[in-house]
């Protein structure tokens, strides 16, 4: 459970950090001989490993300096303020790896490493094309994007394995293969870490899913997907979708971007053995998208979630029993009893901008590795059917009986962006006045929705439009 490990972690003292790679603790007294080295390549050499790389940052932030009024967010920086000897001192104290680690953690540690490194290559070079002012601080977040799976992997959790069989080789997106094999999500183990050891903002931020919307987290977000994708063989069948959108945000077109990502693996794999990793596939595109290479997309694994009513009861009690919790909490129940409680796959609330007429998502569940969804925007006039709950409250069920008749009232857009034509929806109001819409869906046909978990879902919902009513002014 997420909460026997953080329960691990303290806010107080120095806590188990992730070890660093047997290689580069033996490689960094090199690159720091030369002491009138660019800070550049210094922070090159400790970027090649997320647990040193934590240990630097950490180590940077915890002491005063007349020099840094702000938090430092790039290891430029903090290679500054620490200075070789200081460096090399974390290099020798911290745990090795190799040393801690049996051979079949090691193993998955130091692949999860090179994926993360593989991120942050990516992440540096778009940040470049971006024009980016900091792309340093976009690669570090990027380098530290899977903390919480780093941690596991490191301080030993032996569903790991099963958890990373799924998303590697049965290709089910990884917040899915969570749910069935570990019970709770890697990307808040993550956060919660990143918060309580005071990791910089911009790492914090790119592990929320609604930042989608901001176009640096969103960088890092599409590059931990994209060195996902290459570590898995360009074999996922959701990877066009976050490449295209890649090549939107830096305004290329896919011919370009392909090739940028293909300098970028070539780099990637001069130094892959450090990572255990052979070779990363060169993405086996064409100008057009087509597959070209031998490799076949994978089929869609669909995955139906399990309720657990046991969760739905518990969102149900506090729900009730809300006086004066923060919005974000009451949400935060409200969603995980949707998505654990009735086996919803994906739930998101959306508020609602009266000024803007506009939704944006506010909170999700079940969508961290698609940034393309995360990033939607709807208009009240382009809301089609939808519209009708924000004029009253009100719920729908998109369901075989009645698709007919709205999928055509619905744009076009929204049904392409969210990918399933049945889906759960309900208005949230409070004090009379509509606050935003609670969206929930099973991803895929396969799993069907069905009338008595429509019930429950309209009931949740209202539960937390009346907690929220009873917020003090």
């Amino acid at each position: 459970m997420l909460s026997s490990w953080l329960s691990r972690v303290t806010a107080e003292a120095m806590p188990e950090e992730l070890p660093v790679l047997a290689r580069t603790r033996r490689l960094l007294p090199l690159a720091l001989e030369d002491e009138l080295a660019p800070r550049r390549k210094v922070a090159m050499a400790l970027m090649v490993d997320p647990g040193l790389a934590l240990r630097v940052l950490q180590c940077a932030n915890a002491i005063p300096h007349r020099h840094f009024d702000a938090e430092v967010s790039m290891l430029e920086d903090a290679t500054h303020m620490l200075g070789s000897q200081r460096l090399l001192g974390i290099a020798t104290e911290a745990s090795v790896a190799e040393q801690v680690l049996d051979a079949n953690r090691l193993e998955r540690y130091r692949r999860s490493a090179g994926r993360a490194v593989l991120a942050a290559l990516l992440a540096q070079d778009w940040a470049q094309i971006d024009r980016d002012r900091f792309p340093s601080e976009v690669s570090l977040a990027a380098l530290l994007n899977n903390l919480g799976e780093l941690y596991l992997l490191a301080h030993g959790d032996a569903r790991m394995g099963r958890y990373l069989e799924m998303v590697e080789v049965l290709h089910i997106f990884p917040h899915e293969a969570e749910y069935m094999s570990l019970g709770e999500s890697l990307e808040e183990l993550g956060h919660v870490l990143a918060v309580r050891w005071g990791l910089p903002e911009m790492v914090r931020e790119a592990m929320r899913a609604r930042n989608a919307q901001h176009l640096r987290t969103l960088c890092v977000m599409l590059a931990t997907q994209t060195a996902r994708y290459a570590f898995a063989g360009w074999r996922h069948p959701a990877q066009f979708t976050d490449l295209r959108l890649a090549s939107e945000m830096l305004g290329m077109d896919i011919a370009s971007l392909i090739q940028r990502v293909n300098h970028v693996v070539e780099g990637f794999n001069r130094i892959g053995a450090n990572y255990g990793i052979t070779t990363v596939l060169r993405l086996p595109l064409n100008t057009e998208g087509v597959l070209i290479s031998g490799a076949r997309l994978a089929e869609s694994t669909n995955v139906c979630l399990a309720p657990r009513r046991d969760d739905y009861q518990t969102a149900e009690r506090l729900l009730r029993a809300a006086e004066s919790e923060e919005r974000e909490s009451l949400l935060k129940v409200l969603l995980r009893g949707l998505h654990r409680g009735l086996g919803l796959n994906r739930v998101v609330f959306a508020s609602y901008s009266a000024r803007a007429n506009t939704f944006r998502p506010e909170s999700l569940v079940g969508t961290d590795f698609e940034p393309a969804f995360n990033r939607f925007s709807l208009s009240l006039a382009e809301a089609g059917c939808l519209e009708f709950l924000m004029e009253r409250p009100g719920s729908l069920w998109l369901s075989d009986e009645n698709a007919p008749e709205l999928l055509p009232r619905l744009p076009a857009q929204l049904l392409e962006l969210i990918g399933v034509e049945r889906f759960f929806v309900m208005s949230l109001w409070v004090e009379g006045r509509p606050i935003g819409m609670v969206y929930a869906d099973r991803r895929t046909a396969d799993c069907r929705l069905d009338a008595a978990t429509f019930d429950a879902f309209q009931r949740l919902v209202g539960l937390a439009g009346l907690a929220l009513e009873r917020r003090p002014a």
